[in-house]
């Protein structure tokens, strides 16, 4: 899995970079046999006027779709850890719709959860 980011506008984008790829690698790692690429975008929307202007985007190139993702603040690494956090979950939820729809095209039955059953009643005629 590659991980490519781009930076525009931003003090300190070495640190960013070096930040981001650490938190991103570390989140898809293990589902790094279904991504084949990243890309990521960390930019300073407003420049040097301040504000919640930080933006990062990541794009996941996924064997059978893509993901698109941003978060906007004003802290860059916070914005990156909240993303990070999206990712995974997102990563997690679209693996398990494909699951459930290759389950679905092979014509596979989902397991039924067993509930206990009371034994039937009897009438008693009198």
């Amino acid at each position: 899995m590659e991980i490519q980011i781009k930076t525009s506008g931003l003090p300190a984008a070495k640190k960013l970079r070096a930040h981001a790829s650490a938190r991103i690698g570390a989140t898809l790692g293990r589902f790094g046999h279904m991504v084949q690429s990243v890309s990521v975008r960390l930019s300073d929307i407003n420049g040097p006027r301040g504000g919640a202007d930080k933006l990062c985007r990541i794009v996941i190139q996924m064997k059978t779709r893509s993901l698109v993702l941003e978060e906007l603040g004003a802290d860059m690494r916070r914005v990156i850890d909240r993303l990070a956090d999206r990712v995974q979950h997102n990563v997690c939820r679209q693996l398990e719709q494909l699951a459930h729809l290759d389950l679905q095209l092979s014509g596979a039955r989902l397991p039924i959860p067993i509930t206990r059953q009371s034994p039937p009643r009897t009438r008693n005629s009198g």
